[in-house]
C-alpha cells in the first residue's frame, strides 16, 4: 500500500487515531507489559498516540512513520516528550537497522 493517502488525509487520520486512547486500543496485551520501562519501537507511529503513552510511562521511544504529513503532526503533538521520530518504512526499516538498537518492545499496530 502506498503512503500517499496518509499524506493527503493526514489531519483526518490524526484525529481518528487520537479519538481512541492507548489503553482502549491495547487493553488485550497491556497486562503483559513489564512494569520496568525500556526501549520501545513504535512502527507506524502515526499520530504519536502510542509513543506518547509509552513515553509517559517512562519508556524511551523511537517512533517510525513514513507518511510525512502524519509524522509532522505526531512530532508536533509529542514535542514536549523525549520521542525520537524517524522517517522509515517496512519492510526494510533500513534506518532503524542502522541504529543497531536492541528494543525491549516493538509495537506494530494498525500497519498495512
Amino acid at each position: 500500500m502506498t503512503i500517499a493517502p496518509y499524506n493527503r488525509n493526514a489531519l483526518n487520520f490524526f484525529v481518528q487515531y487520537k479519538s481512541l486512547t492507548f489503553d482502549q486500543v491495547h487493553s488485550d496485551w497491556l497486562p503483559q507489559l513489564d512494569q520496568k520501562a525500556g526501549l520501545a519501537l513504535d512502527v507506524g507511529a502515526g499520530s504519536g498516540r502510542d509513543s506518547s503513552a509509552l513515553a509517559a510511562q517512562g519508556w524511551d521511544v523511537v517512533a517510525v512513520e513514513p507518511a510525512a504529513g502524519l509524522r509532522e503532526l505526531g512530532q508536533e503533538a509529542t514535542r514536549s516528550q523525549s520521542i525520537h521520530w524517524v522517517d522509515d518504512q517496512l519492510p526494510d526499516l533500513g534506518k532503524i537497522r542502522k541504529l543497531s538498537y536492541r528494543f525491549d518492545l516493538i509495537l506494530v499496530s494498525a500497519v498495512w
